[in-house]
């Protein structure tokens, strides 16, 4: 089906991707089981009738295809820094691919929120599964530099899929939980000045090999 592109709150962008980020925002706010069409449907100002003709499963299709764009986009995003990264330090390389989730996860916090939402609390295993495959397809792609990188003596010896959970925990927490930032980060807290701290700590970690 051809991609039909309309005018609305989030801008001219193909309507499928408008019910992608909406979906995102409901299930952020609601979970699964408390999102409806009708809600998708207002956050994407579109009729829900038109939902069925882009998701023909209905909601759960229309899930499952969001946290399966979020975990591909993220997978897209890393796998040409980690491709095209051979001639970089491992722990340059490393902060490259904290960048790109760090950054991903601020051009769309709807898309944090979701997986907050459904990856630290599952409404739904039938969707649950989506974010496990995606997931453990990401987890073996870092894994594999990683362990590379250790074998060769050019990154220090850690527990990897630690260092990961701790790396997406805060991209994702930080980015969906914009009240908790204010709370403890002040009023007047810096985004730019928090991404370079994360970013600093993240080389630091790598540099001296992260505690196990």
């Amino acid at each position: 089906m051809a991609a039909v592109v309309v005018a609305g709150p989030m801008g001219e962008i193909n309507t499928r991707e408008r019910l992608l980020r909406a979906a995102a925002m409901e299930i952020a706010r609601h979970g699964f089981k408390g999102a409806s069409l009708r809600g998708v449907a207002a956050r994407a100002d579109i009729r829900a009738a038109s939902i069925f003709h882009f998701f023909p499963g209905g909601k759960e299709e229309l899930a499952r295809a969001m946290l399966a764009h979020i975990m591909d986009t993220i997978a897209t995003r890393m796998t040409p820094t980690i491709d095209a990264g051979s001639s970089l330090p491992p722990a340059d390389l490393i902060v490259q691919c904290a960048a790109e989730l760090w950054d991903f996860m601020a051009e769309h916090p709807e898309y944090a929120g979701a997986l907050m939402r459904e990856a630290f609390q599952p409404d739904e295993e039938a969707i649950a599964d989506v974010l496990r495959e995606n997931g453990q397809r990401i987890v073996a792609l870092a894994t594999t530099y990683f362990e590379a990188a250790q074998a060769s003596g050019e990154l220090a010896d850690f527990n990897v899929q630690r260092f990961l959970f701790r790396l997406a925990s805060y991209s994702i927490t930080f980015h969906a939980s914009p009240t908790m930032r204010s709370y403890i980060l002040g009023a007047g807290y810096s985004e730019r000045d928090e991404r370079e701290a994360f970013l600093e700590s993240i080389r630091e970690e790598v540099g001296r090999g992260p505690q196990q």
